[in-house]
């Protein structure tokens, strides 16, 4: 399966997400964990989608709960990123509120690019201070973090290709601010026995125009029995 093929980066400035959902809804297993769900085949368009990215962007629930490797510079990438114009590795970056995020975790002390912690300006101080040790940090917002305001920051720092990988409450977010140009969903071919609901349910519409965006389906194709589908954005009044 050639999944470059299936996957690829445009040159501009791009927004993509990623979530495997089981058939009744669940985007992860009893355990909490998406791994429970995926497989070998998902795990490959998982590494697809981050081998020509500049950044990796995760909510601090998901780095906790499903505790990230390092973002190494792998051999087999190296050609295809030197081709693209990219670092040698992808850029991580963490939304978090409270700091709350698992420091000694090898990813803050072993990955080649030094890890982004994007909090608010409500931060607490000792939390920063802490912070501050084991990454680079930078504020957006008031209360929550501003996610678009985060966005164009990354974009000014060269980031363009953007992966974000979960946690449902950043990429809820994400759709709010309207920021979302491609869904890849991986449809896990098992009932995990419940699904996610937001909480208040998101509103995605356009303020202006009533409308909700759209997407178009541009890949769809079976895999040891995981169904691959990616969505890019493509509004009616566009």
């Amino acid at each position: 399966m050639d999944y470059a093929t299936l996957y690829p980066w445009p040159k501009d400035a791009w927004l993509r997400t990623m979530m495997v959902m089981t058939l009744d809804g669940a985007t992860t297993g009893p355990d909490g964990l998406s791994g429970t769900i995926s497989g070998p085949a998902d795990k490959r368009v998982f590494m697809e989608t981050r081998r020509l990215s500049d950044a990796v962007l995760v909510g601090a629930g998901t780095i906790r709960a499903e505790r990230y490797r390092p973002m190494l510079a792998k051999p087999e990438w190296q050609e295809a990123r030197q081709a693209a114009g990219l670092a040698a590795a992808p850029q991580v970056v963490v939304v978090s509120g409270r700091l709350d995020l698992p420091w000694d975790e090898p990813m803050f002390t072993e990955s080649a690019l030094p890890v982004i912690v994007a909090t608010t300006e409500a931060a607490d101080e000792a939390a920063l201070e802490q912070a501050r040790r084991h990454a680079e940090v930078v504020a957006f917002g008031a209360d929550t973090v501003d996610v678009r305001a985060l966005v164009e920051w990354m974009h000014g720092r060269g980031l363009q290709r953007i992966v974000c990988e979960g946690g449902e409450a950043l990429l809820d977010t994400l759709v709010r601010a309207d920021l979302v140009d491609e869904m890849d969903l991986t449809i896990s071919p098992v009932l995990a026995g419940g699904g996610f609901l937001s909480e208040p349910p998101t509103d995605a519409r356009n303020p202006a125009t009533g409308r909700y965006p759209q997407f178009a389906l541009a890949h769809e194709f079976v895999d040891e029995g995981f169904v691959f589908c990616r969505f890019l954005r493509h509004d009616a009044d566009a």
